[in-house]
């Protein structure tokens, strides 16, 4: 990920203070609850300020909250119906068990502070909550891909999209969780920050990709990681680093140290797709990524030339194929 220079991050006095509450519904999916809660600390440090005041609330009647994992457990400040005064945004936590949780008090609070705060978030199951409390009758909504079928069956008024990381309705957001908890943080960090405070962030919690909400849950690189030869893992690293290049199957096998014929032969067994068939993929998710990223805004040095979205729909329309590709997977057209 490039450097960010300090002086492309705004002075400190442009950040408006935000409180944010954070209830959650005991027990919880630890890295749900901690995963967002490192992102907002670490934004603070790197904007000189406290940009962010996070509460922690419960449902439950004891404020020890225990981890769904059982190793860990956390200790709320308050129960959620002592939250006092504005908040600016809400986040809701919760367990894999407790997605099933029928609390009429906190349903009906959720129903009335949704339309006060200027965003509410949900992260993983979170969703069926917000679901049984009917906020998101009519609206997009995503969840952890393994419970998108569930939710969608039992909540049939919600537009189930199990795809996302994370997607935006209005001033509701809802994320696959786990770790897409991290990407929605970042994206909040950056609609208040900006873009060079939410990739320093990003930066300081060692993150691979800083990733907008549009990139699937399950990506043709991780899908591929499934393979078991090290070499092939070191090749996929390598490939992702060197996308912008054209990448031919002669040049990976002159990397691999193989014959063509015989590196097609490799590859292929261990990922289920053939070397030009993987490049395609990978070049298509970094084009969508990038193309979500930026949206005209040129937050990196190499960002700011004019033609830098062009070059990248280029790239997609320039094959055929890969214009087909890129519909295939993303569901529409680089335009």
């Amino acid at each position: 990920m490039p450097r960010i220079l300090q002086r492309d991050i705004p002075r400190r006095g442009l950040f408006k203070r935000r409180r944010v509450a954070v209830v959650v519904v005991p027990p919880v999916e630890e890295l749900d609850l901690v995963g967002p809660m490192q992102v907002f600390g670490a934004a603070n440090r790197l904007a000189g300020k406290p940009v962010y005041t996070v509460e922690i609330a419960t449902n439950s009647r004891d404020l020890k909250v225990a981890g769904e994992g059982g190793l860990l457990s956390f200790l709320a400040q308050r129960r959620f119906p002592e939250l006092k005064g504005p908040f600016d945004s809400l986040l809701l936590v919760c367990g894999v068990a407790t997605r099933n949780a029928r609390d009429a008090a906190l349903f009906a609070w959720l129903r009335k502070m949704a339309p006060e705060v200027r965003r509410i978030g949900s992260v993983c199951v979170v969703a069926f909550l917000f679901a049984e409390a009917g906020l998101l009758d009519g609206k997009r909504a995503t969840a952890h891909w393994k419970f998108g079928e569930e939710l969608a069956k039992r909540y049939p008024r919600v537009r189930v999209e199990s795809n996302p990381l994370w997607v935006k309705d209005g001033n509701i957001y809802t994320s696959a969780g786990i770790s897409a908890g991290i990407d929605l943080a970042l994206a909040w960090v950056e609609e208040d920050c900006g873009a060079a405070v939410a990739h320093e962030v990003a930066r300081e919690l060692v993150l691979f990709l800083c990733r907008p909400g549009g990139q699937p849950q399950y990506s043709v690189s991780l899908a591929a990681q499934a393979s078991q030869m090290k070499a092939i893992q070191d090749l996929q690293v390598w490939i992702a680093e060197n996308v912008r290049k054209k990448l031919s199957v002669q040049m990976l096998a002159d990397h691999f140290a193989m014959s063509v014929r015989n590196f097609e032969r490799v590859f292929t067994r261990e990922l289920g797709r053939t070397p030009s068939r993987y490049i395609l993929q990978v070049r298509v998710e970094e084009a969508q990524r990038q193309l979500e990223r930026t949206n005209g805004h040129f937050f990196f040095t190499w960002f700011w030339q004019p033609s830098f979205q062009a070059r990248v729909r280029a790239m997609l329309v320039e094959i055929t194929l890969e214009s087909l590709e890129f519909v295939l997977q993303v569901g529409c057209c680089p335009e």
